[in-house]
C-alpha cells in the first residue's frame, strides 16, 4: 500500500482528470464468513484517503456478507462502490449502486461492476444465499451497457471474469471501451485487445502498478483511444513518510522486493483519468510488470484503440 501511494504520488498527471478504481478482492479472504478484519478496513481506510473514486464489490467482498457490506457501505463516504449483479435477495436490488458516471464537463465515464455468477456455486456456504444472489453477468451486461453507452462518452467494466467471458463480453458488446480483471487472465498482465475493446489483468501478486491513459477527443466521435504502461513496485517505491508510518502503526512489514508464488491473491486498485483530452487509468498494485510514466495525449499513434 505504501508503494501503492508512492507510485500514485510520481506518475499522477496534472494535465489529466484522474478516476482511481479497484476491480475488487482488496479485502483479504480471513474475512470470509462475516466480517470486516483489520487488514481490511485498513485497506479500505487507505482508498479512501488515496481518494480512490469507485469501488468494484468482488468475490472476496461478496464473501464478507450482507450485514458486512451494508455497514462498509454506509461508513465509507467518500468513494463510490459498485456492482450490478450482486443482488439483495429481500428486496430484489442491487446492495451497491450497479454503476457510477463521472462527469468531466466534455468527457462522462461510465463504470459498471460485475461479478461471475460462476464463481458463486449453489453448494457453496461461503456466500449468504438466504441473503445475496449473483445473476449471470452476461444478461446484467445487456441489461445496462447499451444504456450506458448512450448516457456516456465511455465504457468501463470493473470485474473479475476469466478469459473466455470477458472476450464473449468484448465481441458482444463492443460499446465497452475498457475491460479491467481482477482474475487471472489467459494473458497474464499483458494488455490487449478483444475487438474495439482495450482489456487490462493486473495480475495477481501486487507487486506492480499499471496506468492506462484513455485519451478522448469530440471530434474523434465514437473513438477512444488506450495507451497501457506499467512499472514494478519495487523498492525503489519505498519512501519515508506518512504511508510508511501507516504501515508500522498497523504492524506490517515491509513488502519483499521479489513476488510471491503467481497463485496469491492480492488487491487490483485501477486510477483511470478522464478528461476531454487525457484519461489516466491505472491499475493498482497487482502483479509483475513494468510501468513507465502516464503517456501524453497524442493525437496519431496510439495503441490499443477502442471504440465506443
Amino acid at each position: 500500500m505504501a508503494r501503492w501511494a508512492a507510485y500514485i504520488k510520481r506518475h499522477h498527471d496534472p494535465d489529466a482528470h484522474w478516476l482511481t478504481v479497484d476491480a475488487g478482492n482488496y479485502v483479504d479472504r480471513a474475512g470470509t464468513g462475516g466480517g470486516c478484519t483489520s487488514k481490511c478496513q485498513f485497506v479500505i481506510t487507505s482508498y479512501r484517503d488515496l481518494h480512490y473514486d469507485v469501488l468494484n464489490l468482488g468475490r472476496q467482498e461478496a464473501w464478507m456478507g450482507l450485514e458486512t457490506l451494508q455497514s462498509v457501505l454506509d461508513t465509507t463516504k467518500n468513494t463510490q462502490f459498485v456492482s450490478a449483479n450482486l443482488i439483495q435477495v429481500k428486496s430484489g436490488k442491487p446492495v451497491a449502486k450497479p454503476y457510477v458516471i463521472k462527469d468531466y464537463g466534455d468527457f462522462r465515464v461510465a463504470i459498471l461492476g460485475l461479478l461471475n455468477e460462476a464463481d458463486f456455486p449453489k453448494a457453496s456456504s461461503l456466500l449468504d444465499s438466504t441473503q445475496l444472489r449473483v445473476d449471470p453477468y452476461f444478461e446484467t451486461a445487456k441489461k445496462y451497457v447499451p444504456m450506458l453507452a448512450r448516457k456516456a462518452d465511455a465504457v468501463i467494466v470493473l470485474t473479475e471474469l476469466p478469459s473466455a467471458a470477458i472476450d464473449s463480453l468484448a465481441k458482444s458488446f463492443p460499446q465497452v471501451d475498457l475491460v479491467i480483471s481482477t482474475g487471472a487472465l489467459r494473458n497474464g498482465e499483458t494488455p490487449t485487445t478483444i475487438g474495439k475493446t482495450y482489456v487490462v489483468g493486473p495480475g495477481s501478486s501486487g507487486y506492480a502498478g499499471h496506468n492506462v491513459m484513455m485519451e478522448f477527443n469530440p471530434a474523434w466521435k465514437d473513438s477512444i483511444a488506450c495507451i497501457n504502461s506499467t512499472d514494478n513496485l519495487t523498492e525503489t517505491y519505498e519512501e519515508p513518510g506518512e504511508w510508511q508510518q501507516r504501515l508500522t502503526a498497523f504492524g506490517t512489514v515491509s513488502v519483499p522486493s521479489s513476488p510471491p508464488p503467481a497463485s496469491a491473491v492480492g488487491t487490483r486498485p485501477t486510477s483511470i483519468s478522464p478528461t476531454g483530452t487525457p484519461t489516466n487509468v491505472a491499475p493498482s498494485p497487482s502483479g509483475t510488470g513494468t510501468q513507465s510514466p502516464p503517456a501524453k495525449p497524442v493525437e496519431t499513434g496510439h495503441e490499443g484503440h477502442t471504440h465506443g
